[in-house]
């Protein structure tokens, strides 16, 4: 071998090998980084390697929720994840949640919300129950949460912050992961003052309701149009959108955040700026589950679906007393049909009653429907056919592995499960989200939108029957699950926490060199 065939063997080929290795694998670069880290410290090639990272035993972090149960469960599941990797959370919520938070992990402390117990007082919540369905409904309780419960949150956030600065000061990074939809957060994001912290990561448990030139306005629930003039169809969608609900909504949230004292005069529409926001924004889901964007200038990931990071319980879980029916219709090869009204549209009427309607009498189908709210004897005019059976709530982890076709009002939750078992569905829902979960399940082929908030018995009889019937539902449902088993919760907010902490670490580098 020739003077010069060593030094490329041993000098420019592990050079080369490690500037690409930090350029296009920055996963494997910083596992390398954390193991040689040791064995280099004080040599003059660690400068070629970042800071030694803290031990995440080391770096607290914040997560909150709004006090919302199906936001809650989220929220408490990636705490919980955090938590078990074994850094020290905070989380934030209602005090109608404190003995769940306390339940969720030894590493986590709970942190309550000034102001109301829960998201709405007991008279609020009784007057949301009692109006019609419809935007008039949405405005009024998207109203009440999330822009009148603003001062608070942003008053709570304040009081943890300055507690972090007084015993950390600037040792420490301070990480807020936050819910997206708690509008207290992007007050002082939006020009109110007050102290920021060092990241604040946004977390996204619905669909991308974001402006893109790419898609139609995201509540119309239309899908992108298709051909080279798409870009400007979909411009001119948005100059002649006037959706009430999003300006109704944002019109009141301007004016709160000039009311607690922004001077600023652009702020963004109130949907796309929970998404443009914060720093980084990591969202539920999977990129195949999202319409194409090549538009959106800002930080996103995904984290896929949730799944549980704790050790399963030994515990039995605690389920109907026909239990055996639903196994022993699956193994006579009845198809099972599950039907649930969610935690926000939850008036049994809309969707679940006419779903037992429109499937009575087939031997060939088993119908599963969970009320989450009720028992079945507070549901006024129930009635139960021969092929059915209804429970308040059943684990999705225990139900969904015997189910041929959901049929849900297109709550993002409830629909990533699904995905992620590679079940089709019938969507019906048009208020918040659900009009979007729907055009994407028919966009990507993987379930049936009736686009309707009640699409009553016979048009749901067809859609079922039209999923049963036709196999390429399952099949793209199937196939779309496998986008799943790239996603690890747990791994992919930990790679998003590691990673803004060398950011920081690198940025407090360098303000010490300028000193």
């Amino acid at each position: 071998m020739t003077f010069f065939q060593k030094l490329f063997l041993f000098a420019f080929a592990p050079l080369a090998a490690f500037v690409v290795l930090r350029e296009y694998s920055p996963g494997l670069f910083r596992a390398l980084e954390d193991a040689i880290q040791p064995y280099i410290a004080g040599s003059p090639f660690s400068q070629y390697f970042g800071e030694r990272p803290f031990a995440r035993s080391e770096i607290p972090l914040l997560v909150s929720s709004v006090s919302h149960q199906s936001h809650f469960e989220k929220m408490g599941a990636i705490a919980a994840a955090l938590a078990e990797l074994g850094h020290p959370v905070t989380f934030i919520c209602g005090k109608v949640f404190e003995d769940a938070v306390n339940k969720l992990h030894p590493n986590i402390n709970f942190y309550p919300f000034q102001g109301l117990d829960d998201k709405l007082s007991e008279e609020d919540l009784a007057y949301w129950m009692s109006l019609p369905s419809g935007v008039e409904a949405e405005i009024w309780v998207t109203t009440k949460v999330i822009v009148e419960g603003a001062p608070d949150a942003h008053n709570t956030y304040q009081a943890y912050f300055k507690e972090f600065k007084e015993k950390y000061g600037n040792d420490k990074p301070l990480i807020s992961l936050y819910d997206q939809t708690v509008a207290g957060h992007q007050t002082f994001l939006l020009g109110v003052p007050g102290i920021k912290p060092d990241v604040s990561i946004g977390i996204s448990v619905m669909p991308l309701l974001v402006h893109s030139n790419d898609t139609y306005p995201a509540r119309t629930g239309k899908k992108p149009h298709q051909g080279p003039n798409a870009r400007a169809i979909h411009q001119r969608a948005y100059d002649g959108h006037g959706d009430q609900y999003e300006w109704e909504i944002s019109k009141a949230w301007w004016a709160k955040l000039r009311e607690m004292g922004s001077t600023r005069d652009d702020f963004p529409q109130i949907l796309d700026g929970m998404n443009r926001v914060p720093d980084h924004l990591i969202t539920m889901g999977v990129p195949e589950f999202e319409f194409p964007r090549t538009d959106l200038g800002f930080d996103l990931r995904y984290f896929g679906a949730l799944r549980k990071v704790q050790k399963k319980s030994s515990a039995t879980p605690d389920l109907p007393t026909w239990w055996d029916d639903l196994q022993q219709a699956k193994e006579k090869g009845r198809k099972i049909v599950a039907v649930s009204q969610g935690t926000v549209e939850t008036k049994p009427e809309e969707l679940i009653l006419p779903t037992l309607e429109a499937l009575k009498g087939r031997d060939d189908v088993l119908v599963i429907a969970t009320f989450y709210l009720y028992e079945p004897e507070e549901v006024e005019g129930l009635v139960v056919p021969d092929n059915a059976r209804v429970s308040k709530y059943i684990p999705h982890d225990e139900l969904l592995p015997f189910v041929d076709v959901m049929v849900a009002n297109g709550g993002y939750g409830a629909v990533q499960k699904c995905l992620m078992s590679g079940i089709p569905m019938v969507i019906s829902g048009v208020g918040q989200d659900k009009a979007v979960v729907g055009a994407l399940a028919d966009f990507t082929g993987v379930g049936i939108n009736l686009e309707a908030q009640e699409p009553g018995a016979e048009r749901i009889k067809e859609a079922v029957e039209k999923i049963l019937n036709e196999p390429s539902y399952r099949t793209k449902a199937k196939e779309l699950s496998k986008a799943y088993d790239r996603y690890d919760m747990q791994r992919e907010f930990d790679s998003l926490v590691q990673d803004v902490v060398r950011d920081w670490q690198k940025k407090r580098k360098s303000v010490t060199k300028d000193l």
